[in-house]
């Protein structure tokens, strides 16, 4: 998105818009939730008026005594683009607060910067800047850095295998209300070097937390990061569990995770977990059935596959061909993706665009009168839009000599001033053979993000030979063959028309 929608999104995301206030920044205790909802109704405006209030509320919050409002204040000008005065804000506040936010965290990275400091080293410097920088010092919402301070040496601990120290910074975060969230980070590298022994009473306790306030009937508690973490924790659970000789306990895990979303359900990660417990529990049929039905329901997967063949030729003795077999399940899966797509296909007139592209020409969606175009919108930025990459450039391999389809790769919402160098860096460091289009960063009304009503990135557009939108989708995959049978299913149904 651009900056000036970024910088108070970022702050206030959902909050609601007040009528302005004179110069409320300047009004005696005054409370930044109340001053967010005045900034945001007057940049909802956009006019000339409501930005030289905003000019003036940003010079007086420049001027506090708190180190939030002055933080404030220039990312406001950074918003009204006036950079000089936002750079000179930004470098006032390390001398105006010594002690404050912004030095701590300068500080902090000074610390944990280095990923090749031995833990004893970082350990030394963290004793002192907590003694620089007290967590008492600083309100509550203030001071979740210093669990993440804890989270960190627990972790190069762990990798020291210095079991006892990693421990004792464990146990400091368990009273924290964000433990599930720092357990999961910290055993999801555990688990990356097979330290199962270590992770497994951490998950442990982690685990019974994100489950407890995932069920919770409080909102608060349901929407928390607790519950957040159940999505990241009960997978690695699971595979602790196996790992250790559990199946059993792994099993209940794993079917009760699966029940809880689609998403869960979906991931071909967590299926193969499932199948690996039923298969140590001597259960190859619930095993390979699971797996099947993943197919069935999501496509092919090249891993799940691999997990199915030695299943079904034990289960069929070795007398039967897999690949045939196969055959029959890919073609029912297919039948089954076709049926979904066609039920959410729309019919609704693409707006035109006209942007340039890398090597900056112009490029219009009129070009393509007669193909089928697939627009996706992307970020270098947006972590969902780079996971989906590798599948949408097997997508864009496989659709190469079809001189009927075309993928189009828009850029949006870039925030910084390089972003084309950016996008040719990244392009080239990835080796990917995208047509990238940039879209219009500054003026958001005439963004062609704006034109399609895009609320959120990744965002994938199908577009039929005719010219009308036949599909609309938001999220991202990092499941290369998912991407792949998505992408070709709706190319295949728009082509029909």
């Amino acid at each position: 998105m651009n900056k000036k929608i970024l910088s108070i999104a970022l702050l206030s995301a959902g909050m609601a818009f007040s009528s302005a206030h004179a110069q409320m920044a300047k009004q005696k205790d005054v409370k930044m939730d109340d001053l967010l909802k005045h900034l945001n109704g007057l940049f909802q405006k956009g006019d000339e008026a409501s930005k030289a209030e905003l000019g003036k509320e940003a010079l007086a919050m420049s001027q506090s005594k708190n180190e939030s409002f002055v933080s404030m204040a220039a990312r406001v000008y950074e918003s009204l683009e006036q950079e000089d005065k936002a750079e000179a804000i930004n470098k006032s506040i390390l001398k105006k607060f010594p002690k404050g936010i912004k030095a701590r965290s300068e500080a902090y990275e000074k610390v944990f910067g280095d990923e090749n400091a031995a833990a004893a080293t970082v350990e030394k410097g963290y004793t002192a800047w907590l003694k620089q920088f007290p967590a008492t010092s600083f309100e509550e919402k203030d001071r979740g850095i210093y669990d993440q301070a804890a989270s960190a040496l627990a972790s190069l601990y762990f990798k020291e295998n210095n079991a006892a120290k990693a421990n004792s910074y464990v146990n400091q975060l368990k009273s924290s209300a964000n433990f599930a969230s720092y357990a999961s980070r910290i055993t999801a590298g555990l688990i990356k070097s097979n330290n199962y022994d270590a992770a497994l009473p951490i998950l442990e306790e982690a685990y019974a937390s994100a489950l407890e306030a995932s069920k919770s009937t409080d909102p608060k508690v349901k929407n928390g990061g607790a519950a957040r973490a159940y999505g990241s924790l009960a997978p690695s659970y699971a595979q602790a569990l196996l790992e250790k000789g559990n199946a059993e306990k792994a099993i209940g895990v794993m079917e009760d995770f699966m029940k809880s979303s689609p998403y869960a359900a979906g991931s071909p990660a967590n299926v193969i977990t499932l199948a690996k417990a039923y298969a140590k529990q001597g259960k190859e049929l619930d095993a390979f059935l699971s797996l099947e039905n993943f197919v069935v329901k999501n496509g092919k997967n090249a891993d799940v596959v691999k997990e199915m063949q030695p299943l079904y030729n034990k289960l069929n003795n070795n007398k039967a061909d897999f690949n045939t077999y196969f055959a029959a399940v890919e073609s029912k899966a297919k039948d089954a993706m076709v049926s979904k797509y066609k039920s959410e296909m729309i019919k609704k007139e693409a707006p035109q665009f006209s942007l340039v592209n890398r090597d900056g020409k112009t490029v219009s969606l009129a070009d393509y009168k007669g193909k089928v175009v697939v627009l996706d919108f992307w970020a270098t930025w947006c972590g969902p839009c780079v996971m989906s990459f590798p599948g949408m450039q097997a997508a864009v391999n496989k659709y190469k000599t079809d001189k009927d389809v075309e993928f189009l790769f828009i850029d949006t919402w870039q925030r910084e001033e390089n972003y084309k160098d950016l996008v040719n860096e990244f392009m080239t460091k990835n080796n990917y053979t995208f047509h990238v289009l940039f879209d219009e960063m500054k003026d958001r009304t005439k963004a062609t993000t704006t034109a399609y009503g895009v609320s959120g990135i990744p965002h994938k557009v199908v577009i039929d030979k005719e010219g009308f939108i036949r599909f609309e989708s938001s999220g991202g995959s990092a499941d290369v063959d998912k991407v792949v049978n998505e992408m070709e299913t709706k190319i295949e149904l728009a082509r029909k028309g």
